[in-house]
């Protein structure tokens, strides 16, 4: 297994995690680290600890719980963005931890703080298109949307696992597989938004 690239697709999908749901990616990375399934820089050991664990735990309760009040909810997104990007750029400082500070933080920024980023706009972006039908459906359809939120999140977080006990293959088939989704959701959200301009 190419260990640095493994690392490094952890990490992606782990961002990408957090741009769904902030505190569930860091959490995952908690509990991996907190149970020795991966080591964390000397600089990071922190985020290992029990009390962060317990932190987290409790942030990531609140989070959850919070999606599910409509207007709490949709506020919370549209005020996370900053913290999507700072949990990007911790989940990725990860795999770039042997290096020089300077290096592994500016590239944990670009790669992972950019991806946590530009996934959290997107999802708010279509969850703010779909308030329409949320209003129409009573609320119904912003509960199955949150559940799926959720559970993204978690697949997300899975597939980085999966990564670290299967390699940098899969992972990476995971990886292109994952962004073909996002690609393809993104692609469609704007056609239909030019078309209901056009109309």
């Amino acid at each position: 297994m190419n260990e640095p690239i493994a690392a490094v697709i952890v990490g992606l999908l782990l961002s990408l995690s957090a741009g769904v749901r902030v505190t569930l990616p860091l959490l995952a990375l908690n509990l991996m680290a907190f149970y020795h399934v991966v080591v964390l820089p000397g600089n990071m050991a922190w985020l290992g600890s029990e009390p962060t664990l317990i932190v987290l735990s409790v942030a990531c309760v609140a989070e959850t719980a919070i999606h599910f009040i409509p207007a709490a909810g949709t506020a919370l997104k549209a005020i996370a963005t900053p913290l999507a990007f700072v949990a990007g750029t911790l989940l990725m400082a990860v795999p770039f931890g042997g290096h020089n500070p300077l290096y592994q933080w500016t590239l944990a920024a670009v790669v992972g703080g950019g991806a946590a980023t530009l996934t959290h706009l997107g999802v708010t972006g279509v969850r703010a298109m779909t308030e329409p039908a949320n209003l129409a459906s009573f609320g119904i359809f912003g509960l199955v949307w949150n559940i799926g939120e959720f559970l993204v999140s978690i697949l997300l977080a899975a597939l980085s696992g999966i990564c670290i006990f299967f390699g940098w293959i899969v992972g990476l088939v995971v990886l292109f597989a994952v962004l073909t989704l996002v690609l393809v959701s993104v692609v469609k959200s704007l056609n239909r938004r030019s078309r209901t301009r056009l109309a």
